[in-house]
């Protein structure tokens, strides 16, 4: 490679950064019409940390706080969420941008470089989880970042470079990308990282596995120092509770699904060829690395909503970096040279919808007509650049269980084995979980604590998935509370009130939070019931 490619790559891939990452902010706020109680969720956690609070120290969570941090600090810099969000995604892109031009300038060919480039940078910038038909949304961001992030590490780890060995700086880059994905989430950690320490220790040996390591460490040390070594100990609790909780609810499909189901058995089968391929033509440890990576990104698939293969927009940089030489060999009787180029554009095509849709929400984005939305958090509360369209946020449909209700249909619950609706105080439950308008439910169940008269400042535990009543009523959440349901009942013991609406976010997860309050030894006093909420006050 000339010595002027480097930086016309660079060139091109800022150009792509400012441009992409630009258009969002073109439309005068953020405009989402997909997850919102995602977005909620996100909110939340924005106002505990504006409130001086840190992840895992003082509220529950297990995904790192690397997922909050950037957006923080541009709230902390006086912008609101929805010019935070948007910042964030552009710094993010920004900071990864030399990681992804050293990487692609010394390991591919120019076209390659720039695909890898423009792929890798646009899933940090893009506006959705996904699939080939979610909506504009923030939902999840941290997994874009963090599948960026792993293409980078895994680039510099398995391809050799093409030019001069760098084998300390080189091993420093994948332990700082390796600590960026440990603190943004584990998943991509603990199954991505022995990849890239496996393949690097092949490739560059002992020096670049410590240099690794040594960076790793820093991090490690740098992160107790900001916050205290009881940190990471919060951490790994918090990611201890989520991996024992009865309710897992981003997971939607089992991995048995996600390895052979019709949905996804292309994927998988793409991925195991190209291992088989990639494997004759790399040193046997190098080998090792790449039949454990596509186990990695299955379980990532599995573990992240929607169960997207993104890896699929990685594999085709893989194998063509590594394509073998003419006459190189065969695989199954075909030349392997050009089996690894068909494998690569099959990966592409499998993938390409999702590709599509992603790429395509900032252009969607900027095309909403504004007069369908109205913001997310009501005037007085902050942050009123982040807008929900209107249907979505009134859209007052739920799934009720008549079946669990007095009457005609009574009859039919036990031929459906369903659960006895759980009860607590004497209030029963029966099934009613909300379809969509998660801005009518906030909304009305704050003000009906407000015309309760909840005094001011009032710390509220909530049993359900979605616990945002900030924004909407008088109260705070409880210290050491979680912002979403990953399991226990976190936060209990520092409330004034149990919150428990008759109609939740999410039935099963409201079910199961009823069910461990009633085996508790907690005293609740029923001081609100209606067809809204039944509130409790804690003695």
């Amino acid at each position: 490679m000339s010595r002027t490619e480097p930086f016309l790559l660079a060139g091109l891939l800022a150009l792509f950064v400012l441009a992409y990452g630009a258009l969002p902010w073109l439309a005068g706020g953020l405009f989402l019409d997909a997850h919102e109680g995602d977005t909620y969720h996100l909110l939340d956690v924005l106002a505990r940390m504006a409130d001086g609070e840190v992840p895992h120290l003082d509220f529950v969570t297990p995904l790192g706080a690397l997922a909050f941090w950037p957006l923080n600090s541009f709230i902390e810099a006086g912008h609101s969420a929805g010019a935070a969000f948007i910042l964030s995604q552009l710094s993010v892109a920004i900071v990864l941008l030399p990681f992804v031009v050293y990487a692609a300038s010394t390991r591919l060919r120019r076209a390659l470089g720039l695909y890898f480039g423009c792929v890798t940078l646009g899933l940090v910038l893009v506006l959705s989880y996904g699939t080939a038909t979610s909506g504009v949304g923030v939902s999840m961001h941290y997994n874009r970042w963090a599948w960026a992030i792993s293409f980078v590490m895994l680039l510099l780890a398995i391809v050799p470079s093409r030019s001069a060995a760098r084998p300390i700086f080189e091993g420093g880059v994948i332990g700082l990308l390796a600590s960026a994905l440990l603190l943004l989430k584990i998943t991509y950690f603990v199954t991505l990282g022995p990849v890239a320490a496996i393949a690097l220790a092949r490739m560059h040996g002992t020096r670049g596995l410590v240099s690794a390591m040594l960076v790793g460490m820093a991090v490690v040390v740098a992160v107790a120092v900001l916050h205290g070594p009881g940190f990471w100990i919060a951490y790994f609790n918090d990611l201890r509770l989520v991996a024992g909780t009865e309710y897992r609810p981003n997971l939607g499909t089992s991995f048995g699904s996600i390895v052979a189901s019709p949905s996804y058995i292309g994927a998988t089968i793409i991925g195991i060829a190209a291992a088989m391929m990639m494997r004759q033509v790399v040193p046997e440890a190098v080998g090792l690395a790449i039949l454990l990576m596509i186990p990695g990104f299955l379980y990532i698939s599995y573990q992240n909503f929607g169960n997207d293969p993104q890896w699929l927009l990685f594999l085709p940089v893989l194998l063509l970096a590594l394509r073998a030489p003419p006459d190189g060999g065969e695989f199954f009787g075909a030349d392997l040279r050009t089996a690894m180029a068909a494998a690569a554009i099959a990966g592409f095509a499998t993938f390409f919808p999702s590709l599509f849709n992603m790429a395509m929400t900032p252009l969607a984005h900027l095309s909403f007509d504004k007069s369908r939305f109205l913001p997310m958090i009501p005037e007085g509360a902050g942050h009123q650049d982040i807008f929900v369209r209107r249907d979505r946020a009134f859209m007052t449909t739920a799934q009720i269980y008549r079946d669990q209700e007095p009457g005609a249909w009574a009859r039919f619950s036990s031929e459906l084995g369903r659960a006895t609706p759980p009860e607590l105080a004497g209030v029963s439950f029966p099934h009613c979980q909300w379809l969509a308008g998660s801005r009518a439910l906030l909304e009305t169940l704050g003000n009906d604590l407000r015309a309760f008269g909840v005094p001011e400042g009032s710390t509220l535990f909530t049993t359900d998935l979605l616990a945002a009543y900030r924004f909407f009523a008088p109260v705070k959440p409880a210290k050491g509370s979680a912002p979403w349901y990953y399991g226990g009942l976190t936060g209990l013991e520092n409330t004034e009130f149990v919150m428990v609406p008759k109609c939740a976010f999410t039935a099963g997860v409201r079910d199961l939070m009823i069910r461990e309050l009633a085996a508790s030894d907690l005293k609740l006093t029923l001081v609100r019931n209606n067809d809204l909420l039944a509130l409790y006050r804690v003695d």
